[in-house]
């Protein structure tokens, strides 16, 4: 074993035991938690950093899919109560400059009018939640609030580091060092989840490497405070500012509408970071002089990278966000990814904690995300080859010529840019069309790109939402167990219900009569309804669907539980590895 042990220091370290250890408090490491409490499970979190650390403020978009886990988990709302004004659009503008010519418009509705967005370019979604742009900055205090509340039996113990553990058969000691005091602590759990980031120790213990490209853009940030700021726009205000000036694009995101903003200013792979003058750069992009004065909050700099870990799990400690797959960190592309790894991850790893799957259950993760982050990657690293594309030289003029560059790059922008800033296709086309513990029919998913999403009840893809006639959504309605739709009360149900009650698998039966119980307009089999049961699990994903019960509806929840699938062999286990202190 590397590094000093508990031993070697001289004294026994405080023991904690818990059933799954999660390391890291950020949105994914406080996601996972909360997932795993609101079910029952006890749960230790542990984050390197002091409780009043600000979060980053480089993420500042959580998709209408991370809302829909947010909402299950009552904290929906109050994530979107933060951030900018209700009144302030959340449009995405591309200009010359924040004093010169806007280019094109995304349209996205304000908060007041984000339920009542037909005609915006992100309206009219799929789904019960919208996005909210709300930054880091605000999300992670939210989360912490709502943990301590709602689930206050939960400790996070800040300033731990993690520093190693040891597997064994059914449990890993996990070693952590409390950096404010000194004292070690040795943490038992049958399971632990590295959330801890890009620089993941947890990852660094279990000898893993990300793969893949890990230079595709580099940026400077600053996160600064500019009260008159909003009286400097040349266009209407909105939420995201592209810029590009002198072939460098750049961005202005405001964070709370008023007097804060984030800046970020991407540069070539080749550049080094203390080749740009991020000052000059800034008000170069938003077209001010000397007379603009701001004050700089915090600078950051970064690499936009598109790299993955060859696996999400070794033995009992899985890999989840930024410590499992990195990219460029544009749309919260890797945030929300990350957040739909602990959603996968939750609900399988409560499975096997409340007893009703076999642990063989959990190596079905990494089957199922890990080829989903490898595509979502790609469509991440695209838009940094977007970015490195230029336009004429006379695109500030006032003149019929620059008018006319305007128009012609404006529209070439909109082309390019609007499936990413409005990604229907990421955020709900996404499936576990390979995926061991769904029943495959013949039927594969769609395919989805970054923009185009259709809806599907194919197993593997995500539950198609629909509204009931009473105004319920569909989701509201889904327990935390398995459920299964009934769109022909005809067909008998009973044997299922009977497997799962002697398998202890939490299964609800939900009726659901075409012409009566769901809302006018909508018919079902535009949404892929066309089988009288859909079996959909926990994840709100399609696990079966069938005209009738299968002649062994026990073989099939025992497929969906991962009792019966040679595929879920459970990944070979690092006995013992410890990080130097």
């Amino acid at each position: 074993m590397n590094g000093d042990t508990p031993a070697a220091a001289g004294h026994a370290p405080r023991a904690i035991e818990t059933a799954v250890l999660v390391v890291g408090a950020g949105p994914v490491g406080l996601t996972a938690a909360m997932q795993l409490a609101h079910r029952g499970n006890d749960v230790v979190v542990i984050e390197q950093r002091g409780a009043d650390v600000p979060a980053s403020a480089k993420c500042n978009h959580i998709s209408a899919r991370t809302m829909e886990i947010y909402r299950r988990l009552d904290v929906a709302d109050a994530i979107r109560a933060e951030g900018l004004p209700d009144d302030f659009p959340n449009d995405g503008v591309y200009a010359t400059r924040l004093t010169g010519y806007e280019l094109t418009r995304f349209r996205m509705p304000c908060r007041r009018d984000r339920f009542d967005d037909h005609g915006y370019d992100d309206g009219d979604l799929p789904s019960p939640e919208r996005a909210a742009r709300v930054s880091q900055l605000y999300l992670e205090p939210v989360l912490r609030r709502h943990l301590r509340e709602r689930f206050s039996q939960v400790p996070v113990l800040h300033e731990t580091r993690f520093t190693g553990f040891e597997q064994h058969d059914d449990h890993v000691i996990s070693h952590a060092v409390r950096e404010d005091t000194g004292e070690e602590l040795e943490i038992r759990s049958r399971y632990v989840i590295g959330a801890d980031g890009a620089s993941s120790s947890v990852r660094k213990a279990l000898g893993l490497r990300l793969r893949g490209d890990d230079n595709l853009t580099r940026a400077r940030t600053r996160l600064f405070r500019a009260p008159d700021l909003l009286s400097r726009f040349n266009y209407p205000r909105a939420w995201m500012n592209w810029f590009i000036v002198d072939d460098i694009w750049s961005s202005l995101i405001a964070i709370d509408g008023e007097e804060l903003w984030n800046f970020h200013c991407f540069m070539p792979p080749t550049r080094e970071f203390a080749d740009l003058d991020l000052d000059k750069a800034l008000r170069d992009a938003l077209g001010v002089g000397p007379d603009f004065t701001y004050e700089t909050v915090r600078d950051e700099d970064w690499i936009g990278r598109r790299l993955v870990a060859g696996t999400f799990q070794v033995g009992r400690v899985f890999l989840s966000g930024d410590a499992a797959h990195l990219w460029v960190p544009y749309g919260g592309y890797g945030m929300n990814a990350g957040i739909a790894d602990v959603a996968n991850l939750a609900w399988m790893m409560d499975a096997v904690l409340q007893g009703w799957a076999p642990e063989s259950l959990l190596t079905a993760h990494d089957a199922e995300r890990r080829p989903v982050t490898e595509q979502v990657s790609a469509f991440a690293s695209n838009f940094v080859e977007v970015l490195q594309e230029t336009e004429s030289e006379v695109i500030e003029e006032d003149s019929a010529a620059g008018a006319a560059a305007r128009r012609a790059f404006g529209q070439r922008l909109r082309d390019a840019n609007i499936r990413s800033m409005v990604p229907t296709g990421l955020n709900f086309g996404y499936a576990y069309g390979t995926s061991p513990i769904v029943v495959h029919d013949g039927e594969e998913p769609p395919p989805f790109t970054m923009g185009d999403y259709q809806p599907s009840t194919a197993p593997g893809a995500r539950l198609p939402h629909f509204w009931f006639a009473d105004g319920e959504s569909l989701y509201d309605a889904l327990p935390d167990g398995f459920t299964l739709l009934r769109f022909d009360d005809n067909v008998d149900v009973a044997p299922l219900a009977a497997a799962a009650a002697e398998r202890s698998v939490p299964l609800r039966v939900i009726n659901v009569d075409p012409a009566e119980d769901v809302e006018k307009g909508i018919d079902l089999a535009d949404l892929g309804y066309r089988h009288a049961l859909v079996l959909a699990r926990p994840d709100q994903h399609v696990a079966w669907r069938g005209a009738a019960l299968p002649p062994d509806p026990g073989a099939l929840l025992d497929q969906v539980r991962g009792a019966v699938t040679a595929q879920c062999d459970r990944p070979e286990r690092q006995a013992s590895r410890t990080l130097s202190r």
